[in-house]
């Protein structure tokens, strides 16, 4: 079956049709991730005076006197989060709800000042991972991205299919090598050998990616890797999860324990810890860089975090999330790398090679297959140009075989995505309907559609 002509047609109409969709997507995505990957470095460079203190000294005010000074800067702001410098030239930085949005605000612990404040809603970074993950339109944005990288996965699959040699070897080398004939050729070879070379590295893109989304990765996935944070903490928030402890567009909270509900403190008392308290408490269980969430009411709890998800530290094994109550100090839970399951284990892991968090390597490789999903996008198109009659405005899809058996054995190349995928399936069925209502519409439509 799998070497007739027409199944061969059945599965390039297929991967013609979902490239149609995924393209614009992933040339986004792709671009948006190279912003994210060094819009940190950018931010940093450009804001040093606040980034980094002018003088190092002896005497440093501390975290509490801090915290307070942040407050009286600015009286009408909800502070939520604490970052521990990672040396003594840094600047302490805190995260600040104001009524014109969220912002940094950058404190000299020497000359015990505020340095100034950077906007988090308006970054560069944060306008880029919200286009990553919504397309800046909601929910309707996630849905939209879901669906296309559903179909990047029929694209991969099909595409290999499609390169898939015969089994001499001289076929195998010409299918690794790009020719030099130049035209069509050369942008087919050129497509087909890229696609290759990203084929797995862009799966594993596409799943973890989908874990984000919110259908597949927040009714499904996630929902089921969740750790059950009951086993750890007897008294649990009805209202609150540790989604809350993130900023909208900006996620820090580990994957696995975002749909988890929030410990509370277990009695209220006059006084409460300090935040030197818990910077103190979290290093002496091991803690080295890492970030506090301040309490959000009167029953909420202190949580210390150390993640890949919130870039805190690069080796996985060490994300770990504590809750300390708020008038005792007790720790009402703490949850590391080895609580999650394999797939919340796996999400650990493939967020820190998904934003270069590896060190140098890892930044080099992923801004280098950022730019081949981008030249793989711009060969596919430049490749259906030069295949489409130069003479009249046609989609020039692929044809559709007269052996009508065979597109129909060619669902079964997209069968395991659609039962994978829930959205999948409903685009599925979409360009099925469009492509056998197309002949019944006017001969202008069918015109445009045919080959």
């Amino acid at each position: 079956m799998f070497g007739k002509r027409s199944f061969y047609m059945s599965v390039w109409r297929w991967h013609f049709f979902a490239g149609l969709y995924v393209v614009p997507f992933l040339i986004m995505l792709a671009i948006t991730g190279l912003i994210m990957l060094y819009a940190p470095f950018l931010e940093r460079t450009q804001n040093s005076d606040l980034y980094y203190v002018e003088q190092v000294s002896d005497q440093a005010m501390s975290y509490e006197a801090q915290y307070n000074l942040v407050q009286e800067a600015y009286p009408d702001a909800t502070l939520l989060r604490f970052y521990l410098p990672a040396d003594s030239e840094e600047a302490t930085r805190f995260q600040v709800s104001t009524g014109e949005g969220k912002i940094q605000v950058f404190v000299d612990p020497y000359k015990g000042k505020v340095l100034g404040d950077l906007s988090i809603n308006d970054s560069l970074y944060t306008w880029a991972d919200d286009t990553h993950g919504t397309f800046m339109v909601g929910v309707t944005g996630d849905r939209l991205i879901e669906v296309a990288a559903s179909f990047t996965i029929l694209l991969i699959i099909t595409g290999v299919f499609l390169w898939w040699p015969d089994s001499s070897k001289s076929k195998l080398k010409a299918a690794v090598k790009v020719s030099k004939k130049g035209g069509r050729t050369f942008w087919r070879d050129l497509h087909s050998v890229t696609g290759l070379w990203v084929a797995i590295v862009l799966l594993f893109f596409c799943i973890s990616g989908l874990a984000w989304a919110g259908i597949w990765g927040g009714k499904l996935v996630q929902a089921w890797s969740t750790f059950p944070m009951e086993k750890r903490a007897s008294n649990l928030s009805s209202t609150l999860t540790h989604n809350d402890l993130n900023l909208k567009g900006v996620k820090q909270i580990p994957w696995g324990l975002e749909q988890a509900p929030l410990p509370e403190s277990e009695a209220q008392g006059p006084i409460s810890i300090t935040l030197d308290d818990v910077v103190s408490e979290a290093k002496s269980m091991g803690f080295t860089q890492f970030q506090v969430h301040f309490p959000k009411n009167e029953l909420g709890v202190y949580t210390a975090t150390a993640s890949t998800m919130g870039k805190d530290i690069k080796n996985a094994w060490d994300d770990r999330t504590v809750h300390f109550d708020r008038y005792s100090g007790a720790v009402l839970a703490d949850v590391g790398f080895m609580d999650y399951n394999w797939f919340a284990k796996s999400m650990a892991v493939g967020i820190a090679l998904h934003m270069g968090q590896f060190g140098v390597w890892n930044l080099i490789a992923c801004t280098l297959f950022c730019l081949a999903v981008i030249l793989l996008c711009i060969s596919g198109v430049v490749m259906w140009w030069k295949r489409r009659p130069s003479n009249r405005l046609t989609l020039s899809a692929p044809k559709m075989p007269k052996d009508l058996v065979r597109w129909k054995h060619a669902v079964w190349l997209v069968l395991p995505i659609s039962l994978m995928f829930p959205l999948a399936t409903v685009a599925i069925i979409a360009v099925i309907l469009v492509d056998n209502l197309v002949g019944l519409v006017a001969p202008r439509v069918r015109n445009f559609w045919a080959s």
